[in-house]
């Protein structure tokens, strides 16, 4: 068998297999070498053997990060030996890729990982090669001037002399006019309304995930807990000194409840959903998410307009109801 050195080894549980043939693929396809489980270690073949050579052998390791990969106790082994040879981070041999939400902790924490959590294939694939090739997050356009402008309007950009060519009309000062043409509403389709509702759901996951572990890092003798009971169903709670001082529990709600996504600070076992302090519904005809029962006056909706939530509103909105209890 070929013992050449290879540039990747995709370390992955059985629940993510997809994933991982899917990056090794990527890879591949622009041109670098991978190690993985589901190609490579053929039958008869020694599996302990095969993976001591794919770990010493490969350059980096990915680590490709979901719930079931954190709990796994043949997982740790395969990401710890690329921590232990690079602890600084400076070869960056271990690249952590998160594809499914899940809290990051312990070692893992404090290296950087690339999050395909949400995204489409092209900006998974786009972050993905970036991430391994080590280049710069630089953006490809100059970014927008953030302080305020001295001008009452704005002013046209000078020509590039370069551009105008002998014998040419330069261009005249006085803009024409843009071609009108109208703006068509088109009602959203059940496919679109069940991608936003899903989308929403997992802002929702990600700002709790976020803001827990900003929480927790900014007030001693708190901690927190934030777990996954399934995809669609997640449990927050927070610790002061070790007692629970908030919990919640939001899920995307089926028919009983009413289509959207349910939010309880009473109802937190995991296996009934029988009530909710909060019902985030379909705006009628919209993307958009409206608030069942709202606020009645609390500071959790400034600025929110919770008839028209986006989905990082929604997520904020959600998240104030929980924190707002802590003070």
């Amino acid at each position: 068998m070929d013992r050449r050195g290879v540039d990747f080894f995709i370390s992955y549980t059985r629940a993510d297999v997809s994933w991982a043939e899917w990056i090794a693929w990527v890879l591949e396809e622009a041109g670098y070498s991978t190690k993985i489980q589901a190609w490579d270690f053929v039958p008869g073949a020694n599996f302990i053997l095969e993976m001591q050579h794919a770990l010493t052998e490969a350059s980096r390791t990915i680590a490709v990060l979901s719930p079931d990969y954190l709990k796994s106790h043949f997982a740790a082994p395969e990401w710890a030996a690329a921590f232990a040879n690079d602890p600084e981070g400076w070869r960056r041999s271990l690249v952590p890729v998160r594809v499914r939400h899940c809290p990051v902790k312990g070692l893992l924490k404090g290296i950087i990982y690339v999050d395909l959590v949400g995204k489409d294939e092209d900006d998974a694939e786009q972050a993905l090669l970036k991430a391994v090739s080590g280049g710069r997050n630089k953006p490809a356009s100059r970014p927008a001037f953030p302080g305020p402008s001295l001008h009452a309007q704005p002013q046209e950009r000078p020509q590039f002399p370069g551009n105008v060519r002998p014998g040419s009309v330069a261009r005249e000062s006085a803009q024409e006019p843009q071609p009108y043409m109208p703006e068509l509403r088109c009602p959203a389709s059940d496919l679109d309304k069940r991608r936003f509702m899903q989308s929403a759901f997992e802002a929702i996951v990600h700002r709790f995930e976020e803001a827990l572990a900003e929480l927790a890092s900014r007030h001693a003798g708190v901690d927190y807990e934030f777990k996954a009971i399934t995809q669609t169903k997640y449990v927050a709670e927070v610790f002061v000194d070790g007692q629970s001082r908030a919990r919640c529990k939001f899920w995307l709600a089926d028919k009983m409840l009413g289509d959207g996504i349910a939010y309880s600070e009473v109802d937190i076992r995991w296996g009934e959903d029988n009530s909710y302090n909060e019902m985030l519904t379909l705006a009628r005809d919209e993307l958009a998410l409206h608030a069942i029962i709202g606020t009645f006056g609390g500071k959790e909706a400034e600025g929110l307009n919770l008839e028209r939530l986006t989905s990082a509103s929604a997520a904020e909105y959600l998240w104030r109801r929980f924190a707002f209890r802590l003070t």
